[in-house]
C-alpha cells in the first residue's frame, strides 16, 4: 500500500499552496510535506492532483462523518483504509476503470498487497495507461503539441506529464472540463407534456444538483425542487418533474455543489380542445468537426414551443478535435465523449446549448450515434457497420453491447426519459428500449417521433443506379417482400393507434418526424429509406388513406437538404401510385461534410447529390458546369432536376407540391433548397390553422474553412431560403343544432356531462351501412340500407367520445371501439 509520502507531490502541493512555498522560503518549515501533515490535511489541502479531499468527503459519507468527529482527515483515512478497499481518490482516478482495463493489476492486486492506486503511481503513469474515463491521452497530445513530441522522443508518458507540469500549468487534458463553468453543456428540458418534463444539466462537480421550477423568470415563487447527486462529471443528471399545468410557461433553474446556476424554460402543450397555434423547429444531421453551428443561432430568438433534434445528432463514426484519430466510436466513454463535444464550447459559442435553454425538446436517433446505415433488428453480422463492430453473438444488433454502450450514451446527453416495451410478442421489441413518443399539442397538432433504427431488418444490398431497366424492376419488387420492418410490430402498430386516435380527437395537423424520407427518390441508397421498405410503407400510409386521417405531414431528415414533395403509395410493384394527402418536408442538414478522396466538402443534398451521380447519367462537364454556379437558385433548379430524372421514369411525382393535391403556396424560394445548412420552423396560425413552413440556413462550411477564419463563419446568420403555406384538409361542417342536442342529450344521460364539461372537437358527415349505424350489437336486426348522419367527436378530461348518429339526431350510438373511455 501507497503511504502519505508516496503520493503527496512536493511540486503539486506548493504551486497550490503559495502561501506554503512563501513559509518556506521565510524558514517556517523544511517542506510542503510538513506543513501538510501538520496543517494542510487538517485544512482540507490536496496533496497531489489525485486526491481531491471535497470529492472523496462528497462520495464518502461515512469519513465524512468521522472527519466532522474529528477522528482523522480525509487523505489519512484513504491512505490506511480507502486505497485497500477501492475507493476512488479524484475524478481523477478510477479504482474499477483502472482494474478492469489493465486485467494484468487485476491479477496482481487480488493475489497481494499491492493495491490499484500504488500500481499507476509506481509504474501505470510511466507506462501510459490511462487512470480515469476523463483522461484521453490523444485529446491530450494534440492540444499539445509540445508534450506530443516528448512523448515520441519516449521521455516521459502523457498522463505522466499532466500529473507532474500539465495541471499545474492549467492545461487543458479532457473536453469534458469546460473552461470558467461547471455547468459546460448548459441545461435543457425535454419530454415535455401538459403535466411533466424532463430537466437536465451535467456538472464537473460532485455532488447534488438542485432544480428548481417556478412560473417567473425571477423565481419569485418556486413552483417545486428536485435534487439529484453528481458521481461522475462525463455523465449528465436529469430528473422528472410531473405536477406542471398545461399551456403554461415555465422557468427553471440547476444550481450544482460549485454554486454555478445556469437557467432555461420551456413551455407545457395546450390541452386537447384547445386551438392556440403552435410554433416549433426541427433539423438534424450535424458532426462535433463543424461546432458550433451558426445555422441554428437564430432558434432561441424564434419563441418556439419545442424543437426537434431529429436524428445523427452526433456523428461517432467520423473523426473530431475531442476524440482525435478515432475514426469509429466503440465504447461508452468515447461514446459520451463524441455527445459533449456537441453540446460544448467552441470559438465563444455554444449555440445548442443556447437553444436547448430556449425551449423544450424531444429526441431520435438515427444511424450516425452508432455507425452508418445500422439495422437495429438485423442479426450482428448482418447489419451494415465497420471492423465487425457489432461481434457475432445475439439475436439482434439492438442486444449488442456497442448497440446498448452507445444508447445509454445517447439518452445519457438528451432529456429524456427512460422507457421500454413490455412483453410484445416479438424478440426484436420485447423488453426493449422505447424512443418512440406521442404528444397533443392541443388540438392544433399532435407529434409523433419515431426510432427507425432500433428495430429495422437489414437493408436491402444497394444497387447502383446505372442498373439495368430488369435489376432495376427486381429491386423494386424486392423491396415488397412482406414481414420487412423499419418499425417493428409493436412500434408500428402503437403508432397507428395513435394517428387515429388524434383524427377521432379532431386534432388538425399531424406531424411524423422519421429520420429517414418518405417520400420517393429513387434507387440511390433505396434500401436505407422507407422505399426499401415498400410493403410496411405501403401498410402505414394505406392506414392514412382509408381512415380519412387529414393533414399529415411527415418531417424527415437524414438525406441533408431541405426537399418537399407529396407522398404517394402503391399497392404492390407496378400497380399505380396512390396520393393520401399527406407530404414530406425534408430538413436540414445543421452542418455536414463528406470526404470521397479528395478532402472534405462541405456536402448539404446538392453538392452531394451532384458528386455521387454516376458520369454516365450526368457527365464530368455538366458537373462542372453546375460547380461554376454562383446562384443558389440555379443550383437548386440544377439538382431538382437531376432528381426528377431519377423519380419520375419510375412513376413517381416530380419534387414540389405544385400540381398536387395539397393546398399550397410558395411564398419563398424553391420546394427543392439543398445548398445550406439550416433547420426549418413549422407555425400554425390559431384562427385558420393554416401551416406556415419556414426554412432557415446559412452557407455551407467545412471544419478547414471553421477553423481558418472562425469568426468569420460562426457568426454567420440563418436567412430564409424557403417559405410556403399550406391549407389544412377539413372535414369538419357546422353541426345542426337538433344532432348537437340530441348528443348533448346523451352525453348528460350516459356520463353526467353537462355542456360545460366538454368540448366537440369535431363533426363530420358520413354515410353508414346500416340503421344501426355500422354499431349493431350480436343479433340485432339493423335495417339493410345505407343512412345518413354524423359522427361527432367529444372531448372530456382523458376521455374522446365518438359518436355516430342519423342526420335527424333521432338516433345516436357511441362508438367505443374509437372512443377512450
Amino acid at each position: 500500500m501507497l503511504t502519505a509520502q508516496d503520493l503527496y507531490s512536493e511540486t503539486y502541493y506548493l504551486a497550490r499552496n503559495p502561501d506554503v512555498a512563501n513559509a518556506i522560503a521565510a524558514g517556517l518549515f523544511p517542506t510542503g510535506f510538513a506543513h501538510f501533515e501538520t496543517f494542510g490535511q487538517n485544512e482540507g489541502r490536496n496533496p497531489t492532483a489525485l486526491f481531491d479531499t471535497r470529492y472523496y468527503l462528497t462520495l464518502n459519507p461515512d469519513v465524512a462523518a468521522a472527519v466532522s468527529a474529528n477522528q482523522l482527515t480525509a487523505f489519512q483515512h484513504y491512505i490506511a483504509f480507502g486505497q485497500a478497499e477501492g475507493r476512488n481518490p479524484s475524478t481523477l482516478y478510477n479504482e474499477p476503470l483502472y482494474l478492469s482495463r489493465n486485467l494484468d493489476v487485476q491479477e496482481v492486486v487480488n493475489a497481494s498487497s499491492l493495491t490499484g492506486i500504488q500500481h499507476f503511481q509506481v509504474f501505470g503513469q510511466g507506462e501510459g495507461r490511462i487512470p480515469s474515463n476523463l483522461y484521453n491521452p490523444a485529446y491530450y497530445l494534440s492540444r499539445n503539441p509540445d508534450v506530443a513530441a516528448a512523448v515520441e522522443r519516449d521521455e516521459l508518458t502523457g498522463i505522466g506529464h499532466y500529473l507532474t507540469f500539465g495541471i499545474i500549468e492549467g492545461r487543458e487534458f479532457t473536453p469534458f472540463m469546460g473552461g470558467n463553468t461547471t455547468l459546460p453543456n448548459g441545461v435543457a428540458a425535454g419530454d415535455v407534456t401538459q403535466n411533466s418534463a424532463v430537466l437536465w444539466t451535467r456538472s464537473t462537480e460532485v455532488g447534488p444538483v438542485i432544480f428548481e421550477y417556478a412560473t417567473d423568470a425571477n423565481f419569485g415563487a418556486i413552483a417545486g425542487q428536485v435534487t439529484n447527486f453528481v458521481t461522475d462529471p462525463t455523465v449528465p443528471v436529469q430528473v422528472q418533474v410531473s405536477d406542471l399545468a398545461p399551456q403554461t410557461q415555465y422557468y427553471y433553474r440547476a444550481t450544482d455543489a460549485a454554486g454555478t446556476s445556469a437557467v432555461g424554460q420551456f413551455r407545457t402543450p395546450a390541452p386537447l380542445g384547445t386551438q392556440t397555434g403552435l410554433r416549433f423547429g426541427v433539423t438534424g444531421d450535424w458532426q462535433g468537426e463543424l461546432a458550433p453551428y451558426p445555422s441554428i443561432g437564430n432558434v432561441r430568438d424564434r419563441n418556439l414551443d419545442f424543437f426537434v433534434l431529429m436524428g445523427d445528432t452526433v456523428e461517432t463514426d467520423s473523426i473530431s478535435p475531442d476524440l482525435p484519430g478515432v475514426r469509429q466510436s466503440v465504447n461508452l466513454e468515447q461514446f459520451r465523449t463524441k455527445h459533449n463535444e456537441i453540446y460544448s464550447d467552441r470559438f465563444g459559442l455554444n449555440t445548442w446549448a443556447d437553444l436547448r435553454a430556449s425551449t423544450a425538446t424531444y429526441n431520435t436517433w438515427d444511424d450516425h450515434e452508432i455507425t452508418n446505415d445500422f439495422a437495429g433488428g438485423a442479426a450482428p453480422t448482418e447489419s451494415p457497420q465497420r471492423d465487425g463492430m457489432f461481434g457475432t453473438d445475439g439475436q439482434f444488433v439492438n442486444e449488442t453491447p456497442v448497440f446498448n454502450q452507445a444508447l445509454e450514451a445517447f439518452q445519457d446527453y438528451k432529456p429524456i426519459t427512460e422507457q421500454q416495451y413490455g412483453e410484445t410478442g416479438d424478440p426484436r421489441t420485447a423488453n426493449k428500449q422505447k424512443l418512440y413518443r406521442y404528444n397533443v399539442h392541443g388540438s392544433d397538432a399532435a407529434s409523433f417521433v419515431l426510432d427507425v433504427r432500433s428495430f429495422r431488418d437489414k437493408p436491402l444490398p444497394f444497387i447502383p443506379e446505372t442498373a439495368s431497366p430488369e435489376a432495376v424492376s427486381a429491386y423494386l419488387q424486392d423491396a415488397f417482400a412482406p414481414n420487412r420492418t423499419m418499425l417493428g410490430q409493436a412500434q408500428l402498430q402503437e403508432f397507428k393507434n395513435d394517428l387515429l386516435a388524434a383524427e377521432n380527437a379532431g386534432i388538425t395537423w399531424k406531424f411524423v418526424m422519421s429520420t429517414v424520407p418518405m417520400q420517393h427518390f429513387g434507387i440511390p441508397v433505396a434500401g436505407e429509406r422507407w422505399e426499401g421498405f415498400a410493403a410496411e410503407r405501403t401498410e402505414l400510409l394505406r392506414f392514412i388513406d382509408e381512415n380519412n386521417i387529414s393533414n399529415v405531414v411527415f418531417v424527415t431528415g437524414d438525406f441533408h437538404g431541405n426537399v418537399v414533395n407529396n407522398v404517394t403509395y402503391q399497392e404492390g410493384f407496378g400497380q399505380p401510385q396512390k396520393p393520401t394527402g399527406a407530404f414530406d418536408v425534408m430538413i436540414g442538414p445543421a452542418a455536414i461534410q463528406l470526404n470521397i478522396g479528395q478532402g472534405p466538402f462541405a456536402a448539404p443534398f446538392g453538392p452531394a447529390t451532384v458528386a455521387f451521380t454516376p458520369d454516365a447519367l450526368l457527365s464530368a462537364e455538366e458537373k462542372d458546369r453546375y460547380r461554376g454556379m454562383t446562384d443558389e437558385a440555379e443550383k437548386n433548379a440544377f439538382v431538382r432536376q437531376v432528381i426528377d430524372n431519377r423519380i419520375v421514369p419510375l412513376g413517381y411525382d416530380p419534387v414540389g407540391l405544385e400540381g398536387s393535391e395539397i393546398d399550397a403556396q410558395l411564398l419563398q424560394g424553391s420546394y427543392f433548397n439543398a445548398h445550406n445548412y439550416g433547420w426549418t420552423e413549422f407555425a400554425i396560425a390559431p384562427d385558420t390553422q393554416q401551416l406556415t413552413v419556414t426554412t432557415f440556413g446559412v452557407d455551407p462550411y467545412t471544419q478547414g474553412d471553421m477553423e481558418a477564419n472562425p469568426a468569420e463563419v460562426a457568426n454567420r446568420t440563418p436567412t430564409i431560403r424557403l417559405q410556403f403555406t399550406v391549407n389544412p384538409q377539413s372535414g369538419d361542417v357546422l353541426l345542426p343544432s337538433d344532432i348537437t342536442t340530441a348528443v348533448e342529450e346523451n352525453l348528460a344521460r350516459d356520463f353526467g356531462l353537462q355542456p360545460d364539461n366538454f368540448t366537440v372537437v369535431s363533426s363530420e358527415q358520413q354515410t353508414w351501412s346500416d340503421g344501426c349505424l355500422g354499431l349493431g350489437e350480436a343479433n340485432e336486426s339493423c335495417l339493410l340500407a345505407l343512412v345518413n348522419g354524423w359522427q361527432v367527436t367529444v372531448q372530456s378530461g382523458d376521455r374522446t367520445l365518438v359518436y355516430r348518429t342519423n342526420d335527424s339526431g333521432s338516433q345516436v350510438r357511441l362508438d367505443r371501439q374509437a372512443s377512450q373511455l
